[in-house]
């Protein structure tokens, strides 16, 4: 009698949760179908066309809603990105086999192999961006990576991995490329750094939890099996909750692209400042991409080649060894360490850029290539100087890295709302892929293999110079000599973003004064 009423009871309260789901998805239906016959009264009313004069009719706290998806999905793609560094030295060991960990180029070439994809993927999505429902492209996209990112997490071997991992780009070049020509169209000049500033925190607030996420589980496959699940929630929010604004309604029109897509090239070409703006920041992201990927690895590195014990691989001849030494932070805690820098100085970066050209650029019009490139050589001294105390003064490279972390992120809004008020907006889903298939899949994707490539070649002349070495300190300085490299591109970028100072404003009232043409019309 006593399991039946629990029985009762329990169907009893699943039965109410039923009821009440029931009603709150009738309640969204009807308002849905309000809005979509309130739409067409006020169409009727005013005798609209898709050329004429769009009347406002979305409701500001829906505007909101699709901010709220958009960056929610932007957090889950930085996570998902970012998972498998974490858990790269367990990754290393099982999947390349035979006793060996994976070569550092290997490893890296697992974020490259990204690239041919991306790049195949991103100037599509971007064609049908400008053209065809982004709502339902990127709830697909969203669906194809979710999926994906999942099937790699039982994948046996590297090869399998790696081509399963490649082609997630499929998925997120659909949503990176769309995103922002949404809240473009959503939000007026006014508001818009704002909420680019809010979309883009999503960038280091999502590595940072990869590096949390991934590294949570005990074994590897489990870490990388969490963010898929919200992915597919995702991809059910932007099908119901996501507001996709006719292209041109933050300028007052609709917009349809009737040009070719060589015409859309052709013209995107010719805008100077974006296509410095676009170089500029592939030099950042392939920063980013280095860093986020070799950085735990090389943490880790530096902690073994000094607490490994007397007489194991000679490592007690270094002259970097110390007996009994014990590390400030240890090991297993490397990557929640640095995936806290990475969050709190991407975070307080992008807010701080975000804030300081929404108060600057009304006054100034040239100052946001100014505030990128300036950012990008502030940065430049100070992660130098945490991976140069990364081995000996852990703590105090944290410290040191937080502030260039700081500085790096400073023109993730800025350098993207660029981008969109340069271009008309009939052609803002083919410039964004362009600027996505550049920064990302060159400069992000590209780095890990490139850096993973030179430190590998640097080896061999390491431990000819250094015979002491213990196989650690050589991995250690191999992977510090390489990040060089993307630090004198960052460099670079900080420059390409300070001469296209002299083309934005240019640029910008070239596609202000459009807008206002199309209006006197």
């Amino acid at each position: 009698m006593g399991e039946i009423k629990e029985f009762r009871q329990f169907f009893k309260i699943k039965k109410e949760i039923l009821i009440i789901i029931i009603k709150f998805v009738n309640r969204i239906l009807k308002s849905y179908l309000c809005n979509i016959q309130r739409a067409k009264s006020i169409q009727s009313f005013y005798k609209m066309d898709s050329k004429d004069t769009i009347v406002n009719i979305i409701s500001p706290r829906r505007k909101w809603i699709t901010l709220g998806i958009l960056f929610f999905v932007n957090l889950l793609n930085y996570m998902d990105r970012y998972t498998v560094s974490a858990i790269l030295d367990d990754f290393s060991e099982e999947m390349c086999g035979h006793g060996k960990t994976c070569s550092t180029s290997k490893q890296g070439l697992i974020q490259t192999a990204f690239v041919v994809i991306y790049m195949a993927s991103a100037p599509m999505f971007g064609y049908f961006g400008d053209r065809y429902s982004r709502k339902y492209l990127m709830a697909l996209g969203v669906f194809i990576w979710g999926s994906l990112s999942l099937t790699a997490s039982f994948m046996p071997s590297y090869w399998y991995f790696l081509i399963t991992r490649a082609l997630i780009a499929i998925g997120e070049s659909a949503f990176t490329t769309i995103a922002p020509t949404v809240l473009g169209d959503l939000f007026t000049e006014q508001t818009r750094s704002l909420v680019y500033g809010i979309f883009y925190v999503a960038i280091p607030f999502g590595t940072g939890l990869g590096f949390v996420v991934g590294g949570a589980p005990s074994e590897w496959r489990w870490g990388l099996r969490i963010t898929p699940g919200l992915t597919f929630l995702a991809a059910v929010l932007i099908l119901l909750f996501l507001y996709d604004p006719p292209r041109g309604e933050s300028e007052g029109k609709t917009i349809s692209n009737r040009s070719s897509y060589m015409e859309d090239l052709k013209y995107i070409a010719g805008i100077k400042s974006f296509v410095l703006n676009a170089a500029g920041f592939t030099c950042v992201t392939f920063t980013t991409g280095a860093l986020a990927w070799f950085a735990p690895v090389y943490i880790t590195n530096g902690i073994h080649s000094r607490e490994l014990p007397m007489g194991c691989c000679n490592c007690s001849d270094d002259p970097n060894w110390s007996s009994n030494y014990t590390s400030s932070v240890p090991e297993e805690n490397v990557t929640l360490y640095f995936g806290i820098v990475t969050c709190v100085g991407g975070l307080l970066g992008v807010i701080s850029g975000m804030l300081l050209s929404k108060y600057l650029r009304p006054r100034y019009q040239w100052v946001d290539p100014v505030i990128c490139g300036v950012s990008l050589l502030l940065s430049i001294p100070f992660l130098v100087g945490g991976i140069l105390l990364a081995k000996d003064h852990l703590e105090y490279s944290f410290v040191v890295i937080l502030f260039g972390m700081y500085f790096l992120n400073f023109n993730w809004s800025v350098a993207v709302d660029m981008t969109i008020y340069v271009i008309t907006p009939a052609r803002r889903s083919t410039a964004e892929a362009i600027h996505l298939m550049m920064t990302h899949a060159i400069g992000e994707a590209g780095a890990p293999y490139l850096v993973g490539l030179l430190a590998d070649g640097l080896k061999s002349g390491i431990r000819e110079d250094n015979s002491d070495y213990c196989p650690d300190t050589v991995d250690y300085f191999a992977i510090q000599y390489s990040l060089f490299l993307p630090f004198v591109l960052l460099f670079l970028g900080g420059v390409l973003f300070l001469i296209a100072t002299i083309w934005v404003v240019r640029d910008k009232e070239s596609v202000d004064s459009e807008a206002r043409t199309v209006n006197t019309l």
